[in-house]
């Protein structure tokens, strides 16, 4: 694989990981909102919450899909309109789950 296109598919990897773990903070947020045995699950640190815990199980998300969709991605060639679609979708959905009246809806 050339060079350029090693970069795009490390590019495209990092995308798609930002979006998977910016969808985990909205799916935990959501989650922890409607279930209280879920927010105490992700109550790590007690001062600040459930948020601790869905900012660490979201980065740690996010960290794991860059690794994967890096290591997977870097043999064959890179489909960056596939991944800037699923990027968007992923990262639309989690701006959805923690929209206030989305999540009173639910």
């Amino acid at each position: 694989m050339s060079r350029a296109a090693s970069q795009i598919a490390a590019a495209s990897a990092a995308m798609v990981a930002a979006a998977a773990g910016c969808f985990t903070y909205g799916l935990l947020y959501l989650l922890g909102d409607k279930s209280k045995a879920i927010n105490k699950a992700l109550s790590f640190y007690t001062p600040s919450g459930a948020l601790s815990g869905v900012f660490i199980v979201g980065t740690l998300v996010a960290l794991v899909f860059w690794w994967v969709l890096a290591k997977r991605w870097s043999t064959r060639p890179s489909a960056a309109a596939g991944a800037v679609r699923i990027a968007i979708a992923l990262l639309l959905m989690g701006l959805l789950f923690t929209f206030p009246p989305f999540v009173r809806f639910i």
